[in-house]
């Protein structure tokens, strides 16, 4: 990931302070050894306090704005357009200011009814109650408890409704409705109260008449089951790590995952939230800010309108720590053209209090042991303070660079009352220096399948970036045996290959052997990541997809373990069976050809049932074909590699994913 964007104004900033240094006094710089004490020397320039004034604005709020909002969302509403007064609603809302709190209860229950006609029930029920936080008038009180009465008797929950229909009656007594409008709405409620009780002991009675006939028998254990798979379906671990993973380490390779058992395709590896998360801008409206899932009805900051949570629970946090203190900096760094691992890099830091920091600085100097790391929680800081920086093979210019935007990331803290004094600054410039440089190397880019329409295949989509600890430690590969995709922030890692036990589990940074020649994958490995790859399809310099032969079938010796060898076979061939050159074994190709007659039918089933949407039972039916497959082929092979595409395809379905045109029944 870049450091920063051409377009912004952090290159003419960068450019200004580096004209204003002489050699010598640059050379200062070069032979600084940490990285506090570089921060140091840059922060202390003249011509940095000189170009850099920044000021915390809260922009995008206007009550003005916010009522031309209003009165197109009222005007969609009563022309039935449901979906158009929520749009309206939803801009309303993130233009009014925190000081107009009626006018925000106003909004927000005119927003819940425009979810009511929608059936969005649960929604509209959270917007009515935020809206009585807010002080909504007495005066129109009726119109909240009868709109929840209603959405209570949508959801059958008819004892709630009861509860609200009551609260109706009582509410019209507030409201300075005509007389005759107000009879009217009390005669509806009234013809519910009395209708409802009847309602609600006719369902104890099934109820209770249901329960004791799935007492015991197969009636309870069908019941007991029906409960597992739905509790199975709803339940997502927050953090999940396969047993057979384990971190070896080596000089040349670092720390990297690898596997004490045989691993089958389609198993899950790990499931991992992020230490640090942040969207790009141009999702920032779209997705949580906190836990990135995307938002319809969002939940505002209450002073800037640069951000959206999916609930108050989300809100709540991300104020509670780090929007508190990038709250109203977000439009200065994106203008600056800082990419998403300054944002990252920040954020690291507002995640948790100076206090914390400074506790920890004691055991950041002395460091800890990969045992004491591993047992640490996902968002300890010192769980990814160690992650690899390559701070020795930097040049002074990138450093220098890196430093100027610590620079600039630390004011955001001065400004907005973080650090409390000068020393602490220093120190928590020095650590800022530190992420720039370990998320370089470190963060994977967050995901979301975004489709046009529902029969457009979609286009996986850069939303934000993450640093998830365990899985930075997976090493690179060409031919990766996982793939990842995410649910919200959170990754998940699967198999999409055989992995033999003892042997690497690698994920792939970004050029895959099948799309990429082998000199132009080293090339951007070896500048984005400074290693020279030495994969297998490295190695061997397999060939890329368009360029593998289609007639020539490469099986698997039947020597099995003893023997690696690969007979090359024509497709067009007689011989039942051939001799391998190596071991001298007999491999029978008739039975591997049949085996692969097979896979072509699985192929066009799971291709079918991909097409249909049915995306578990086409990744079912592309795991057989991959087993048969391993048993016969040795890779690099067309049809191998056309179902590996297919998993991944399919469980990229099982994360992110949004539909801009819904289809229309």
């Amino acid at each position: 990931m870049e450091l920063y964007y051409k377009d912004g104004s952090f290159q003419k900033y960068c450019h200004s302070v580096r004209q204003s240094i002489d050699a010598n006094r640059f050379n200062e710089f070069a032979q600084l050894g940490s990285d506090e004490e570089r921060f140091r020397f840059v922060n202390g320039l003249r011509s940095v306090v000189n170009e850099l004034r920044l000021k915390r604005e809260y922009n995008g709020k206007c009550m003005e704005q916010a009522i031309t909002l209003k009165t197109l969302g009222n005007k969609a509403f009563q022309g039935e357009s449901w979906n158009e007064a929520l749009v309206f609603y939803n801009k309303c809302y993130l233009s009014t200011p925190k000081e107009n709190v009626q006018e925000k209860s106003i909004i927000l229950a005119n927003r819940s009814a425009a979810l009511y006609h929608l059936e969005k029930y649960d929604l509209a029920l959270r917007d009515i109650q935020r809206a009585l936080d807010h002080q909504y008038p007495k005066q129109m009180m009726y119109k909240l408890t009868e709109r929840k009465a209603r959405c209570y008797l949508a959801k059958k929950d008819h004892e709630s409704a009861l509860e609200w229909f009551k609260a109706t009656v009582t509410a019209l007594d507030d409201s300075n409705l005509p007389l005759e409008r107000k009879q009217k709405l009390e005669r509806d409620a009234q013809i519910m109260i009395n209708l409802l009780p009847k309602n609600i002991e006719m369902e104890r009675k099934a109820k209770a008449k249901q329960s004791s006939g799935k007492r015991g028998g197969l009636g309870g254990a069908s019941m007991a089951k029906d409960q597992h798979e739905q509790q199975q379906k709803s339940s997502v671990p927050e953090h999940f790590l396969d047993k057979a993973l384990w971190f070896d380490y080596s000089e040349a390779e670092g720390r990297f995952a690898k596997t004490s058992a045989d691993l089958k395709p389609n198993t899950i590896l790990l499931l991992e939230r992020p230490h640090v998360s942040a969207l790009l801008e141009d999702y920032s409206l779209d997705h949580c800010s906190n836990c990135f899932k995307r938002v319809s009805v969002p939940i505002a900051c209450p002073l800037c309108s640069d951000v959206v949570f999916c609930s108050d629970e989300c809100e709540r946090r991300a104020n509670a720590s780090f929007h508190r203190y990038e709250c109203g900096f977000l439009p200065i760094l994106w203008g600056s053209g800082a990419s998403i691992t300054c944002h990252m890099a920040l954020r690291m830091i507002t995640q948790k209090s100076s206090e914390y920091f400074a506790k920890l600085q004691p055991e950041l100097a002395a460091g800890l042991t990969n045992e004491q790391i591993d047992r640490l929680p996902v968002n300890d800081y010192r769980k990814v303070y160690q992650l690899v920086t390559h701070e020795a093979t930097r040049t002074p210019e990138d450093l220098f660079h890196r430093t100027l935007m610590a620079t600039l990331l630390v004011s955001c803290l001065t400004l907005s009352d973080y650090a409390p004094d000068q020393a602490s600054c220093e120190y928590l410039g020095g650590l800022m220096l530190h992420n720039l440089q370990l998320l370089q190397f470190n963060a994977h880019e967050i995901s979301e399948m975004i489709r046009e329409k529902p029969s457009d295949i979609g286009k996986s989509t850069f939303i934000g970036g993450g640093l998830y600890p365990t899985l930075a430690l997976f090493n690179h590969s060409c031919d990766p045996g996982v793939t990842r995709y995410y649910r919200g922030n959170q990754v998940c890692v699967r198999t999409v290959k055989n992995i033999a036990a003892g042997t690497m589990v690698a994920e792939n940074y970004g050029p895959l052997f099948t799309q990429v020649r082998r000199e132009e994958r080293r090339e951007t490995l070896l500048n984005q990541y400074r290693f020279t790859c030495y994969c297998e399809p490295c190695m061997q310099n397999w060939p890329l997809f368009s360029d593998m032969d289609p007639s020539i079938i490469r099986f698997r010796c039947e020597g099995g373990k003893i023997c690696s060898n690969v007979l090359l076979i024509p497709s067009e061939i007689n011989d039942f069976m051939v001799k391998c050159t190596e071991c001298g074994e007999h491999t029978n190709i008739m039975k591997g050809l049949k085996s692969l007659q097979d896979t072509d039918m699985l192929f066009q089933t799971a291709t079918r049932l991909h097409s249909a949407g049915e995306y578990e039972a086409a990744l079912m039916k592309y795991v057989e074909m991959m087993a048969i497959m391993s048993e016969v082929l040795v890779p690099p092979y067309r049809d191998y590699h056309l179902c590996q595409q297919g998993l991944r395809a399919c469980m990229l379905e099982f994360g992110n994913r949004f539909t801009k045109m819904v289809a229309k029944n």
